[in-house]
């Protein structure tokens, strides 16, 4: 039965064109997808594109619909493949980089906006994250200007944006004029990288990264001048594996928590600095997606002189689960039920409390094993590459550290009030109810996901069996050299024990 014939949030999908940034990233594409297949009357999806690593636009798109992701529309619904239209051009080029043959394409054309484009990585030079994610903002309002009948526009911010808060609201907060969104942007121009590297502290001030503040300053620069067009901002969480769609623990990357997961379930990180009873706040992607569809449907019924919703994404406050319990799971899932195929030791985590107790845990469980492999690999002629991991495992870790000793409350007044307006038939197609989330059937999917879709293991009955044996055998090996530890300190003591006795 097609419901989206009774749906009216697909259903004002239809015969819509959308501008889409971001189409190859995680969110994107998934957004992309779920379009296609639930809303059958789209128009076309114009995605902004640019050629990299070799490939033009339009070979990078012909390899994104052959992913797992699109197999139910190629299989089903062969013909929606043909909406989308790549878009030559970048975000950090003028204009967009568009010729002026594609920009009045885009802008003759299209009624939705859908601003997904951004550096995620935590770690960039101020610079770039200035130009991608607000300079890359800036233009795309300035496109929107020119759109002749735009409807709906949303910018995909974060939930963490105001991370420097503990509490939360679906509200714009100022930051004071000495964050000028356009005034930084302007100092990119002509101010010498290793300058503006040096300002990096004192900007971030109490965020943790470049990410978070200069998602902070693109929010500053749309509601201080772009808060006149039918704008909408949605701020997800830590985005994670699916749910449901397009299958129970689908992922492509190893950003966040899926990298986490893939390090610790190798028993290469096993010490996390943290606090294990705060909260992970994680939310699907396809909850993440079937909502962003909610947003930029209700955004087109407000009024435009109505002030930009924010809307969140979070599931900590309403469902929480937090480290401690997430990591149990995860523990007992890699050593006991679904291990890898291949480890490096016996997967086993803790959170350090402090850096001392950090710095030691890592000299014991991560350097010292580093080392030993190493000097192993080299007397067996084989490259040693466990240091350099451990070098990028650490720094990885590192840029999580600020989320994993914090814990935050999320307002959800708007996501509130929008799943209320849904029909029935609309919840079920866009789901976004956390609460029907069971975490204790969504993580194992996750970490099964890792495996699958990641590390592309073999998941046969047979390599589970020999994969389990291992886990086994590396277990009975640590008992073995406990043993032989505890040994080794008694037999040198004992003597010393008795003849401290005999005096």
């Amino acid at each position: 039965m097609d419901l989206s014939e009774n749906s009216q949030v697909s259903q004002f999908y239809n015969g819509k064109n959308i501008f889409l940034t971001g189409g190859t990233g995680f969110l994107g594409k998934c957004f992309m997808e779920k379009v296609l297949r639930s809303c059958p009357g789209v128009g076309n999806i114009y995605m902004l594109c640019r050629g990299k690593r070799g490939k033009t636009p339009q070979e990078r798109m012909d390899k994104l619909f052959s992913e797992m992701l699109f197999d139910n529309v190629r299989e089903n619904f062969p013909g929606q493949l043909k909406k989308v239209i790549p878009v030559v051009g970048d975000v950090l080029e003028k204009g967009l980089g568009l010729c002026e043959e594609d920009e009045k394409l885009v802008t003759d054309n299209c009624h939705v906006i859908i601003h997904s484009a951004a550096t995620i990585r935590f770690d960039d030079h101020i610079k770039l994250s200035l130009q991608l994610n607000v300079g890359g903002t800036v233009k795309m309002v300035e496109i929107a200007r020119k759109t002749k009948n735009l409807i709906s526009f949303v910018h995909i911010s974060t939930a963490y944006a105001n991370c420097n808060l503990n509490n939360i609201e679906e509200r714009y907060y100022e930051m004071g004029p000495e964050y000028d969104p356009l005034k930084l942007l302007e100092l990119c121009e002509w101010m010498d990288e290793d300058v503006m590297a040096a300002m990096t502290e004192p900007l971030l001030r109490d965020r943790p990264n470049t990410y978070c503040l200069t998602k902070a300053l693109t929010e500053a620069y749309l509601f201080q001048y772009a808060a006149d067009l039918p704008l909408g901002i949605f701020r997800p969480s830590i985005v994670g594996a699916s749910w449901k769609e397009p299958s129970p623990g689908w992922i492509d990357n190893y950003n966040g928590p899926s990298g986490l997961f893939v390090a610790i379930g190798k028993g290469v990180l096993r010490i996390l600095e943290g606090d294990v009873n705060k909260v992970a706040d994680i939310i699907p992607i396809d909850y993440c997606v079937n909502m962003l569809i909610a947003v930029g449907w209700y955004t087109s019924t407000l009024p435009v002189e109505d002030k930009p919703l924010i809307y969140h994404c979070t599931s900590g406050t309403k469902h929480p689960y937090t480290w401690f319990q997430l990591g149990t799971l995860m523990l007992e899932f890699f050593s006991q039920q679904e291990p890898y195929n291949e480890v490096f030791r016996r997967p086993a985590v803790n959170f350090a409390t402090s850096k001392m107790e950090l710095a030691y845990w890592k000299l014991i469980s991560h350097t010292i094993p580093a080392y030993l492999a190493d000097g192993a690999a080299k007397v067996s002629g084989s490259k040693p590459v466990m240091r350099r991991a451990y070098d990028k495992v650490h720094k990885a870790s590192s840029t999580f550290t600020f989320f994993t000793k914090r814990e935050w409350t999320w307002t959800s007044v708007n996501c509130d009030m929008l799943w209320d307006l849904l029909s029935d038939v609309d919840k079920k197609i866009y789901n976004f109810d956390v609460m029907e989330i069971i975490w204790e059937q969504y993580y194992p999917n996750f970490f099964r996901g890792t495996k699958k879709y990641l590390l592309k293991e073999d998941m046969s009955e047979g390599k589970l069996v020999l994969a389990k044996q291992k886990q086994m055998r590396l277990k009975n090996m640590t008992h073995a050299c406990v043993a032989i530890f505890l040994a080794s300190v008694l037999y040198f003591l004992y003597p010393l024990l008795l003849g401290s006795t005999r005096s």
